[in-house]
């Protein structure tokens, strides 16, 4: 693969492989081992199905065309208005969610580093900037930055498993109990964790759509997490006594319950730093992959040109809200609850229906078509349908929230 494929192979895999996948290990406690073995599986099929149906609608299309412009040709204006809130909606609460995080996480490093106190608004104000400045410069800057964050990331998550896998027990595995309520409380979570469709757009342009390129990207590039959270979930689950786990969990909730845990098991303090280094990693990478497809959405829809003037437009755009955000409303990652539904229209719904509206178009063209017919596509739209329903449910107190 080319240098261009293989850094698009890296922004797929490194939006995807984000900080949530530490967040995984707690709803798998509450579903089963062998249970989330089915979601993960199930769901990438799916993600990596629908990034495909994706580019068998832009081959009909200039590949620098951004998603709420293809909407609107195949669907009108509605399915544009649509898309382009379940798109804002989606990369501006990832947007807002990553500078906070980053930022809280960069002023605690730079404070230990220089000996003197930085708050977490300087933090937050040097990542926007620094962030902002690599995508504003464009897609090959992203590109490079995210090789070598997201090889330094594969390092520590390495590392991590080495040091937890001679812990596994085969008996942790089989004798998790089953809380069936929580297993449909439990796809939001893993599905949003192969959510990289809105970078797709800003992929294909810098592929110059290229659809046998494409394929490759999004078929790896999805592959490449889904092995990852399979041996992190062996890793965690198979390392930690059920009992321990649950017990810890109970006393802490979230994150800093994993990282009790796994401390309790492998007593060295340089498993708590790699998780930490990781985790850091793991929100830049993601940033970039997610900042990228708003920044270039933003573009296509204001119109933006890509000479300096127009790109430092589009920046001001893109981060300029989450900035405000961060700063002055931090509640609004509680927008992230909502993710879910978001993303379910972008990954499930859209791309089913542009398919559909293509194929009545094309009636038959010889081009690349994904294969499954009416019925996949269907099956598509169901499940977007059915990921909404839970994540209202979940938001409105019918089902419970995991971790």
């Amino acid at each position: 693969m080319k240098n261009r494929t293989i850094g698009s192979v890296f922004i797929v895999a490194g939006t995807t492989i984000g900080a949530g996948m530490l967040a995984m290990p707690l709803a798998a406690v509450g579903i089963g081992f062998s249970t989330m073995m089915l979601l993960l599986v199930g769901l990438w099929l799916l993600m990596s199905y629908t990034a495909l149906l994706l580019v068998e609608v832009y081959q009909y299309n200039d590949p620098h065309t951004g998603l709420g412009s293809i909407a609107k040709r195949y669907l009108g204006v509605g399915g544009q208005v649509i898309t382009g809130l379940a798109l804002l909606l989606l990369m501006y609460a990832l947007t807002t969610a990553y500078i906070s995080g980053a930022g809280e996480l960069l002023s605690a490093t730079l404070s230990s580093w220089i000996g003197h106190e930085l708050s977490v608004t300087q933090g937050i104000i040097i990542f926007t900037v620094i962030g902002g400045a690599v995508v504003g410069i464009g897609t090959t800057s992203v590109d490079m930055i995210n090789r070598l964050l997201f090889t330094a990331k594969v390092f520590f998550l390495i590392f991590m498993l080495i040091v937890m896998l001679p812990h596994v027990e085969s008996v942790n595995l089989t004798s998790m109990p089953v809380a069936y309520g929580l297993i449909l409380s439990a796809i939001p979570v893993i599905f949003t964790s192969f959510g990289f469709h809105g970078s797709v757009p800003s992929i294909v342009s810098y592929m110059n759509g290229d659809i046998k390129k494409l394929r490759l990207i999004f078929i790896i590039g999805s592959a490449i997490p889904l092995v990852a959270y399979i041996l992190w979930q062996i890793a965690t689950l198979g390392a930690i006594p059920t009992n321990t786990f649950m017990g810890i969990m109970a006393q802490q909730s979230g994150l800093n319950g994993l990282l009790t845990a796994i401390r309790d098991v492998v007593a060295t303090p340089r498993v708590n730093i790699a998780v930490n280094l990781f985790a850091a990693l793991a929100l830049a990478t993601s940033f970039l992959g997610v900042a990228l497809g708003l920044f270039d959405y933003l573009a296509d829809l204001f119109k933006r040109s890509n000479r300096a003037t127009g790109r430092v437009q589009s920046s001001l755009l893109t981060f300029v809200p989450p900035l405000v955000c961060a700063l002055y409303f931090p509640n609004f990652v509680q927008a992230l609850a909502y993710a879910a539904i978001a993303l379910s229209i972008l990954a499930l719904l859209l791309p089913a229906l542009l398919v559909w509206k293509v194929r009545q178009e094309q009636n038959g063209a010889d081009k690349y078509k994904v294969k499954g017919g009416k019925g996949a596509l269907g099956i598509v739209f169901i499940c977007g349908l059915v990921v909404i329903g839970i994540q209202i449910a979940i938001t409105f107190g019918l089902l419970p929230q995991v971790g």
